[in-house]
């Protein structure tokens, strides 16, 4: 584990939790790596969910990957964020992602727990952007450094998934979220850095100077009570898609 991490303590201390349990049921663990808002900033526990990365070196059985996604599901009530997001994946997935097959992925909050066993499942898409973020800024809690296990994610798949986030962020993440995310796409386009979201809106200001939209949603992801308006947002998404020369956002068929 690295010592001078910026994550929070009490942060690091459950993922280890989560590591220590994890170990329990598969001696081929290779490494459980914490990412996301934790170690790129702005870490909220009110706000931010805890992502979580883990690999093993095989792939297990239907049944297996369900005992396992339960036994991490039952750390969930020490979780301090608002929620734990986190996948399992082999060292295959890991050094070149392919298809994206997942062992198991574990998504909890006050309300529910999922578990998706992978056998049989697609392949899971956001682990284009989590491995990606990891390979450059995971803290290893156990196991090797992140860049010795995750593999370079080419930069298309990277400006792809990017892409379609942004086409669905305003139906599924809300208005803050979708700015953000929208900021942090035009950087990446940009200089080819994958940041926080906040940065993100901070690298915006800095190069396009002063934005009502971006400003509203820094200072809402940072803990004000308002952020942008919905129509402001989705204007905001849609012009970013255009510079990016993409579609612009769907509108969720539900």
């Amino acid at each position: 584990m690295v010592d001078d991490t910026p994550a929070p303590s009490d942060v690091v201390r459950y993922v280890a939790d989560v590591s220590a349990a994890l170990a329990g049921a598969r001696p081929d663990l290779v490494g459980v790596y914490l990412h996301g808002s934790a170690v790129l900033g702005e870490f909220r526990a009110d706000r931010s969910d805890v992502d979580v990365l883990a690999v093993a070196t095989e792939s297990g059985t239907k049944a297996a990957q369900q005992a396992m996604g339960e036994l991490v599901a039952r750390t969930a009530a020490r979780c301090p964020g608002t929620g734990l997001e986190m996948s399992v994946i082999t060292a295959a997935t890991a050094a070149s992602l392919g298809s994206c097959p997942f062992e198991v992925h574990i998504r909890t909050s006050a309300t529910e727990t999922v578990i998706i066993p992978g056998s049989g499942h697609a392949g899971d898409p956001d682990l284009v952007l989590h491995c990606a973020v990891s390979r450059e800024h995971a803290l290893a809690v156990c196991g090797p450094p992140a860049f010795e296990v995750f593999g370079p994610v080419p930069a298309d798949r990277v400006g792809a998934a990017i892409g379609s986030e942004l086409r669905w962020a305003l139906d599924h993440a809300g208005p803050t979220y979708a700015v953000l995310n929208a900021c942090r796409a035009l950087r990446f386009a940009d200089d080819g850095q994958l940041c926080s979201k906040v940065d993100g809106g901070r690298w915006y200001l800095a190069r396009r100077g002063d934005n009502a939209v971006v400003a509203a949603a820094i200072a809402h992801q940072r803990g004000g009570r308002t952020g942008p308006t919905a129509p402001a947002a989705a204007a905001f998404v849609a012009a970013v898609c255009g510079q990016l020369g993409l579609p612009g956002p769907v509108p969720d068929p539900r």
